[in-house]
């Protein structure tokens, strides 16, 4: 337990106070308060309409009354709603105070329980606390965060599931799998060898590995799938220099982003754009044109067309159906269509002009191609479901209950990496001393990911990350 070096009272048990709803403008503020005397230091600042005390007061009750300072300075109006413990986010007594939202009342408020004996609250204490008084495990406590700044509908979809405990019910099996192995092997020393002709230790002991592996590899699977749904859909617009991808570009932001003329070459590096879509963000990327050139710097924005066409989710090879293509765009083009065939979508522009364009050029003729005007707003709706289409089906064969977090995953990795060196052990003449003195340690790994053994750096490191009155 961490102790403060001003009190008496362990720190994990001190009252913390802190604004728990956004600063800004708005009718109400909400002051949130916790810890074992938070009754008595609201008391001291508080004067109820009932004239009782909030010690007298039923638990989860809202009472009317002021708060005042301590010269009895009535600093707001306000409700008191107690709630007292077990039965709080928390795990302690809690009590939240609805003001009135101006700034020099909020910090009036917040000043006078400090006088009275609280303490600002750190980032996402009141949530640390809920943690180390079980109220939840480190992965819910982890997806109290992920609610909070969840950007689209369907990662604060995840982030619901994995509250309820969607994902520490993944967790739990794993170490359920690990101590079922650890057990195994312990087992193995007490059999003798005429009594286990009959057992083969090694190929059970393999065959949880392997099973555990599976496991730890459909988790995995699904993190790729979740940054997107975080971060956003990556769609690049690939194509030749005056092609019309920035026209495509900001047709499809429904605004003017990037600069359209019709010299030859005008984007000479990315340029990106969030639109909201369909419950989930696009991060549109405005590449450079593909060409070949002497210019260094424009070379350079060529590459970095590549590299983005590689690193995207989707492909927009955006081409001129206005005249015929190039030797060299052939090249390039093929170059796109052959590598990421899967997630390209071809966009054939300005078909408001005379279509000099032969369409039959393998491999461009074997993808989905789109005839779109950005001039005249033709085809843009079509293309536009097409998007929609492709990113759902994305998302369709990868659909998960949980966010997976960074620090998850890479512990993850960890506990594979250490699964396939136990594996490796696996010889005729296995010691399985040893290899239960190993599937201890990794033990101790997979209890990171709940949270049931932790450090104090790695608790600060996750709630670091939350907001203050969380």
């Amino acid at each position: 337990m961490r102790t403060s070096h001003n009190t008496l009272l362990p720190k994990d048990q001190e009252t913390i106070v802190a604004l728990a709803t956004p600063q800004g403008s708005g009718a109400i503020a909400l002051v949130r308060l916790s810890g074992v005397d938070v009754i008595r230091v609201v008391d001291s600042i508080a004067q109820l309409s009932s004239n009782k005390s909030l010690a007298s007061v039923d638990s989860h009750t809202i009472n009317h009354g002021f708060v005042v300072d301590q010269q009895r300075t009535k600093l707001d109006e306000v409700l008191f709603l107690l709630m007292r413990a077990p039965k709080t986010f928390t795990g302690q007594d809690t009590i939240e105070i609805s003001c009135h939202n101006n700034p020099f009342i909020i910090e009036n408020i917040i000043q006078a329980a400090i006088a009275a004996g609280a303490r600002h609250a750190g980032p996402g204490e009141f949530t640390m606390r809920g943690f180390l008084y079980g109220k939840f495990d480190l992965t819910q406590a982890e997806a109290i965060n992920e609610i909070i700044h969840a950007p689209s509908e369907k990662a604060l979809q995840s982030a619901l599931a994995q509250l309820k405990g969607s994902l520490s019910q993944r967790f739990t099996a794993v170490e359920t799998s690990i101590i079922e192995l650890l057990t195994l092997c312990e087992a193995s020393f007490e059999f003798l060898e005429e009594e286990q002709r009959d057992l083969n230790f090694t190929t059970l002991v393999h065959e949880k590995i392997q099973n555990l592996l599976a496991e730890l590899q459909d988790i995995k699977k699904h993190f790729n799938a979740q940054q997107r749904i975080k971060d956003g859909i990556r769609i690049a617009l690939i194509g030749s220099v005056n092609a019309g991808k920035s026209s495509l570009f900001n047709a499809l932001l429904g605004k003017n982003r990037a600069i359209v003329t019709s010299m030859a070459g005008t984007t000479r590096d990315s340029i990106e754009a969030n639109l909201y879509k369909g419950g989930y963000f696009w991060l549109l990327i405005d590449t450079a044109g593909l060409r070949q050139t002497g210019d260094f710097i424009e070379q350079q924005g060529i590459e970095r067309s590549y590299e983005e066409a590689l690193k995207a989710d989707l492909v927009l090879l955006v081409i001129d159906s206005s005249r015929t293509m190039t030797a060299e765009e052939k090249v390039m083009y093929s170059r796109i269509a052959i590598d990421h065939a899967a997630k390209t979508l071809v966009v054939l522009n300005k078909i408001d002009l005379p279509i000099l364009l032969k369409r039959d050029f393998p491999p461009i003729a074997h993808l989905q191609a789109f005839s779109v005007s950005t001039d005249q707003n033709i085809g843009l709706t079509e293309l536009e479901d097409a998007i929609a289409k492709k990113i759902e089906s994305l998302f369709h064969l990868q659909q998960t209950s949980f966010v997976l977090s960074h620090r998850q995953f890479n512990l993850m990795g960890e506990i594979e990496k250490k699964l396939l060196y136990i594996e490796s052990s696996l010889t005729s003449q296995v010691h399985y001393e040893l290899v239960a003195y190993e599937l201890k340690d990794l033990l101790e790994k997979v209890c990171e990911l709940t949270g049931k053994h932790i450090s104090e750096e790695i608790l600060d490191t996750v709630f670091t990350k939350f907001c203050i009155g969380k």
